[in-house]
């Protein structure tokens, strides 16, 4: 159980003393605007730390550097070629919503005028679809409660939008890009959540109503040691995804539902403890690095300058609540007892989980990067299985496979050219109450993946891969690490390669006896958790132009003293289809069609 005090003084730790540090690196933005993101963002932590506290806000540092800001009248100027502005001003939109008497006092009548007057310019900039709407549905909103001017057309028209984008089931789709990641949980829930406690009408019962919706779902992407699935865009961010278990605490939208405050806590105390010990600051006291488990600019986007991953603030929202409030009473509950399988198909994500086993695994069978600018979304969401154990890796470069981020992948290269591609783009997806199925093609192979899984650890992968060409084919299971290849080798066998270490145990095992057992070690700082060199069981074959069908058991187990477990798995190949045989169970797909 942490105390307030605890999470307080871990926020301290991992907060920038001040702003030299933004210079370090770059971003696609300007750097007034990079200032501005630095400046905002640690407000989503130090201004409920100081307000619950009982301490005038100017006090904090932190808040200091904004309220500089805008008494040097330094707020940067908006325009559409620099609204990224508009990202920064959600957690002003915070602080003016929550605590607007107290800014406004500690700032005067003539600086709050001027930061109202630079907020309005915020609703003449045209906006990208997707979340953002969100950030002038919290502006307008604040602004409103207080009785300063907003505009009443840009709040309508932001709702309706996002309105617009909810599917159905808790889940929205992020504008046309069809992303359904963690900005679910950060960014649509959380700022919803966060209205309905601004706000109370239609709009806030159906913002309570579809978080509660999501939960459901949601909690399967946590597992019981603090950790979040590594999956998709902004990983930089690492734990803002915990920021909606306090916004769904905050909101009292657990009310009714089966999580309990008790529940709650342990999912926020648990991930505190789970980042507190990973090396994710630059120096003591903080800032934040770029990166995910560690300093790693190989992961970062385009639009992450070094203020960027104090995002991940917005689990400190539970500071809200002062000293005295029962909540920090609260034992700290175990994780939640789960039904064993999740089909979420609006995501096309796949679980199987097991209170044994330490980590959470989901098969991958739906989403794909459109984004064009994205920095390697091939890997951030083309891969077959994700986890929160293992991670996952990043290509260093697409040219030699150990160059590759072959990791729960299937890569295709013209044959002696060592280029490879994986999937990328999904032309179709399909979930089955047993297995999922994609769709999808490179520029020299067209394939139909069919993704089973079986057990917590172990899942079945069936391709079907037509090419004109003759491809240098490899496919890769979960990445291990530390791995050092000079004095550490992977037991290897007529059909499987296996490699244990003190950590894990990652197999692949060829079902059809076509292709050939080998390892592919990747370099240091590629894996997004370990900074150390990996390995990754591999299947490596030649495909002549045809028609191939290509099939293997992967295992992942975060139990280094477990057998491999798919010597049970068979497959049996028909005219119509595939039948996966697992001990007593049979699992029978169709082929697509």
């Amino acid at each position: 159980m942490l105390t307030r005090q605890e999470i307080t003084d871990w926020l301290n730790r991992i907060s920038p003393v001040d702003d030299t540090y933004v210079a370090e690196s770059g971003a696609a933005y300007d750097p007034d605007i990079r200032e501005l993101e630095a400046v905002s963002r640690a407000l989503w932590g130090h201004i409920p730390a100081a307000a619950s506290a009982g301490r005038p806000l100017g006090e904090d540092p932190a808040i200091q550097r904004f309220y500089q800001l805008v008494r040097a009248r330094r707020l940067p100027p908006v325009d559409r070629s620099r609204r990224q502005i508009v990202v920064e001003t959600a957690a002003i939109s915070y602080f003016l919503g929550l605590y607007g008497d107290q800014l406004a006092a500690d700032l005067g009548d003539s600086d709050m005028a001027y930061l109202v007057q630079w907020l309005n310019t915020i609703n003449t900039v045209q906006l990208p679809a997707g979340n953002w709407y969100f950030f002038v549905i919290m502006l307008n909103t604040a602004l409103k409660k207080h009785g300063y001017p907003y505009s009443a057309t840009v709040l309508a028209d932001a709702l309706a939008k996002i309105n617009s984008y909810y599917i159905g089931d808790g889940w929205y789709t992020d504008g046309p890009t069809h992303q359904m990641d963690y900005y679910l949980g950060f960014a649509f829930h959380f700022y919803g959540l966060l209205y309905a406690r601004l706000v109370d009408d239609e709009h806030a019962k159906n913002f309570i109503t579809r978080a509660q919706a999501f939960v459901q779902q949601y909690i399967y992407w946590f597992d019981a040691q603090g950790r979040s699935i590594p999956f998709g865009r902004s990983l930089t961010y690492r734990f803002a995804p915990v920021g909606f278990w306090s916004q769904f605490y905050l909101s009292g939208a657990y009310q009714g539902t089966a999580f309990s405050p008790a529940i709650i806590k342990g999912l926020i105390d648990r991930s505190v403890q789970y980042w507190a010990h990973r090396p994710i600051t630059l120096s003591t006291p903080g800032p934040l690095s770029v990166g995910y488990g560690y300093n790693n600019y190989l992961l970062s986007e385009d639009y992450n300058a070094p203020g960027s991953p104090m995002w991940a603030f917005k689990l400190f929202t539970i500071l809200e609540l002062p000293a005295a409030d029962p909540y920090w009473q609260l034992p700290a509950a175990g994780y939640p007892a789960l039904p064993a399988r999740s089909n979420q198909t609006a995501g096309g994500m796949q679980f199987i989980v097991d209170p044994a086993i330490p980590q959470h695994v989901f098969l991958a069978s739906k989403q794909f990067p459109i984004a064009k600018l994205m920095y390697h979304g091939q890997e951030k969401y083309g891969k077959f299985a994700y986890s929160s154990h293992f991670g996952f890796n990043l290509s260093r470069d697409t040219q030699y496979i150990q160059q590759f981020a072959i990791d729960n992948a299937l890569a295709f290269s013209i044959a002696g050219q060592d280029q490879f591609t994986s999937r990328r783009v999904i032309d179709a997806s399909q979930m089955y109450a047993d297995y999922a199925v994609s769709v999808w093609h490179t520029t020299t192979a067209q394939v139909v993946t069919y993704l089973v899984p079986l057990t917590a650890t172990l899942h079945i992968r069936i391709h079907e891969v037509t090419t004109t060409f003759t491809l240098d084919t490899y496919e890769g299971g979960f990445p291990l690490a530390p791995w050092n290849p000079k004095h550490q080798t992977p037991a290897t066998t007529a059909h499987s390669t296996s490699a244990v270490n003190r950590e894990a145990v990652s197999t692949i095992t060829d079902l059809l006896a076509n292709r050939q057992p080998t390892h592919v070690d990747q370099g240091p700082n590629t894996n997004l958790i370990s900074p150390e060199k990996n390995v990754v069981p591999a299947l490596y074959t030649q495909l002549t132009p045809g028609r191939h069908i290509l099939a293997c058991a992967v295992l992942g187990d975060p139990r280094p003293g477990m057998a491999p477990a798919d010597a049970d798995v068979r497959l049996s190949v028909t005219t119509t289809g595939y039948a996966v045989h697992y001990g007593s169970q049979t699992i029978t797909i169709p082929r697509y069609q």
